[in-house]
């Protein structure tokens, strides 16, 4: 198993944030984190990272306790994919592809040949091979989503974290990057992305991980864990969960807000009150 939670536990100063968590996820799987904010998917990913130290519990990344891994061996085993970058210097994409490799060798040593070579392969993996030499100040949202996710490949990690991906990206680029996520999965990678969208783990994911401030609402296959009770619990809004059949007869799973009848701001109204009351 490439990675295992056992009941997690860490937050920031006294108080944990997440409480509690276990899960698991394997090489082909897409694990999605489904919950609303701020209720400790980026948290969760940072005790992952080991950029935060857990209060309890325990994560074996590829057998081995994450507590006893070096940078350097964590680099090489999970990369980190952040919802979005601002450039600061106006690399090549080539450049940037390469910098996954900076664990690979020591701060006075170069990128070799080899590093060339691994770089052009991974930008071959997410079709992005013809972007080599633009300017990565020049991509577009999408493009850079692509490049990160290539320069995760090409630091030859297994486990790939992805802080809600297409949270800033137009509808087709959204699009093409979830069917990047199921190939990277299909070629073997584990992938742990958080997501707005409780639909996600219907069309890419192969587990669903439903967090509730800061604790496991569920936990399992989408149809098991995604459904109108538990979105409800969470979000605290009815929601249907249907499958449909598009034009070529392929079937999709959407979830739906339901509004009853009468006004439906009401309801968020005394949500809204329930929360500063708390």
């Amino acid at each position: 198993m490439l990675l295992e939670l056992h009941q997690v536990c860490g937050g920031y100063g006294s108080g944990d944030v997440v409480k509690d968590v276990s899960c698991h996820a394997d090489g082909g799987d897409v694990l999605c984190l489904v919950g609303p904010n701020g209720r400790g998917k980026t948290t969760l990913f940072r005790l992952i990272l080991g950029s935060l130290s857990l209060s309890s519990g325990s994560i074996r990344i590829d057998g081995r306790d994450s507590k006893q891994l070096t940078p350097r061996e964590m680099a090489n085993l999970v990369a980190y994919i952040p919802q979005y970058h601002r450039p600061i210097f106006a690399y090549s994409v080539l450049d940037i592809v390469m910098m996954g490799r900076a664990s690979h060798f020591s701060s006075f040593e170069t990128p070799k040949a080899a590093d060339r070579e691994a770089a052009f392969a991974a930008l071959e993996k997410v079709n992005a091979l013809h972007l080599a030499d633009w300017k990565y100040t020049a991509l577009s949202g999408g493009q850079r989503q692509l490049i990160l996710i290539a320069r995760a490949i090409c630091q030859s990690a297994r486990v790939f974290v992805m802080d809600e991906p297409a949270a800033n990206l137009d509808y087709a680029n959204h699009q093409l990057l979830m069917e990047v996520v199921k190939e990277l999965a299909g070629k073997g990678y584990c992938i742990v992305m958080s997501t707005h969208s409780p639909e996600h783990p219907f069309s890419v994911g192969s587990k669903a991980l439903l967090m509730k401030e800061g604790r496991v609402a569920g936990f399992g296959s989408p149809r098991q864990i995604i459904t109108p009770e538990s979105l409800e619990e969470v979000y605290g809004m009815e929601m249907d969960v249907v499958t449909i059949g598009d034009r070529y007869g392929v079937k999709r799973t959407i979830c739906l807000p339901v509004k009853a009848p009468g006004d439906i701001r009401s309801v968020y109204a005394a949500k809204e009150r329930e929360q500063w009351e708390v």
